[in-house]
């Protein structure tokens, strides 16, 4: 018997098929030169933190290639600071498995411990010490990151967006203890501090990685505002479609998917239409915003540009790298690239439970 689609008449459908967002992506996906060796010498960074508690996770984790996520997000950053950028993407996902799938994922309390640790490596990186292995982890790459030379503008953008990141991350986990439900409005608002990639926080460190100084009075300004937004959001309700599957099997409905199937009464497939049509909508009003800014001066005209470069870097490349990585479609992800058909998962235990050391 074949399987029913999203579009089937059946009230429980079999399938989906997501948006081709690469194709609706203007931007071009790019490569830095020094993947290797600092892909695989991050993993053994990682590794050397005793954070993958078991060689299954370890290996899981390694096969998601998050050193060819950050080559392809930051395709200009010098080798030296290419290394920084793998170990930063590297810690983030860390941190963001313990929140989404491991035993963080509903506790309220240990998450606000865990975030509020994380914020101390990260201002104190050269004498945090704590049991919480992913604060280490913190730690070690923001202290190389100054050693190497980050502008104060760029320090305080990472450290506030990260602070904002890691409240959002602790508010969302309430909300998946209570069942809480947000309309969609609310849930993107969210969802901007939330997301999956964290873009904020990867735009700033984007800012470290191209060694750039841009006034506050440029990002204070409503164009390059509405840009990050626009940025944010494709990163962060792509990543949402690309990961529904996934989530819906763990009973997860923190996403745009489940929320706009109840909040704008859409089966599962206008669902992911409509987060294809939210994302369309800001590729093209991003692309619009670009055509028009207002003239800082040569120099800082140029490392603006640079900057949005790296925005356009982290939504193609967001899309290339989940379409290409075992993290969400597994074994099939050479046949969900090709066809964008995704065949819905039973209902599972989530992936990834594991207690955390350091938080008792």
């Amino acid at each position: 018997m074949s399987s029913q689609s999203a579009n089937s008449t059946d009230s429980t459908p079999r399938s989906f098929t997501i948006p081709d967002f690469v194709t609706m992506c203007p931007f071009t996906l790019r490569f830095n030169p020094h993947y290797e060796p600092h892909a695989k010498l991050s993993y053994d960074w990682l590794d050397s933190f005793g954070v993958h508690l078991t060689t299954k996770h370890r290996d899981a984790f390694q096969a998601m290639d998050f050193g060819l996520l950050t080559a392809i997000c930051y395709p200009d950053a010098d080798e030296a600071r290419f290394r920084v950028l793998c170990d930063y993407v590297n810690a983030l996902f860390a941190f963001d498995d313990l929140t989404d799938e491991g035993s963080l994922r509903k506790d309220g309390h240990g998450t606000r411990k865990a975030s509020d640790i994380v914020m101390n490596a990260l201002y104190s990186p050269s004498t945090y010490e704590n049991s919480f292995k992913v604060g280490n982890v913190f730690a070690s790459f923001w202290g190389r990151a100054l050693e190497l030379g980050a502008s104060p503008g760029t320090q305080r953008r990472f450290l506030e967006s990260t602070d904002l990141y890691v409240c959002a991350v602790h508010e969302q986990v309430v909300n998946r203890a209570e069942n809480k439900m947000l309309g969609v409005d609310e849930f993107i608002h969210l969802r901007r501090d939330t997301g999956a990639l964290k873009a904020r926080m990867c735009f700033a460190m984007g800012e470290f990685g191209m060694k750039l100084n841009i006034p506050d009075e440029v990002f204070a300004h409503p164009s390059i505002k509405i840009m990050e937004n626009c940025a944010n959001d494709v990163v962060v309700l792509s990543n949402d479609v690309y990961s529904y599957n996934i989530e819906q099997a763990q009973g997860d409905t923190m996403n745009i998917i489940e929320t706009s199937m109840r909040d704008r009464d859409l089966d599962l497939q206008g669902a992911i239409d409509f987060a294809g049509q939210l994302v369309k909508e800001r590729i093209d009003l991003f692309v619009a915003t670009k055509a028009n800014l207002p003239s800082w001066g040569g120099k800082i005209d140029a490392d603006l540009q640079t900057y949005l470069r790296v925005c356009e870097d982290w939504m193609v490349g967001g899309f290339h790298w989940s379409l290409g990585s075992t993290r969400y479609f597994g074994e099939r992800a050479e046949e969900v690239r090709n066809t964008l058909r995704v065949e819905l998962l039973p209902k599972q235990d989530p992936r990834g439970q594991v207690e955390i050391p350091g938080l008792e």
